[in-house]
């Protein structure tokens, strides 16, 4: 994931960005697992996609008929 070197760099600590990335994974698997519109549309991103937040980070995803397709993790408030 793109946003493991942020994590790093913000906490110069392996084991903690590994701990946080894999938090943040059973949270979007939990969340999209039970309720796949759980995020709000997100048309002007992707077209059909939604989007869902996590601890500032977007989820950019799309519901496919028998999976859901992330397309982006970014952080919200970087330039």
């Amino acid at each position: 994931m793109a946003h493991a070197g942020y994590i790093y760099e913000q906490t110069k600590n392996p084991d903690i960005a590994d701990a946080y990335l894999d938090k943040m994974r059973d949270y979007i698997s939990d969340t999209l697992g039970r309720f796949p519109k759980a995020g709000r549309p997100s048309e002007e991103i992707i077209e059909n996609s939604r989007k869902l937040v996590y601890q500032g980070f977007s989820i950019i995803y799309c519901i496919k008929e028998v999976r859901i397709e992330i397309f982006v993790v970014y952080r919200e408030n970087l330039p």
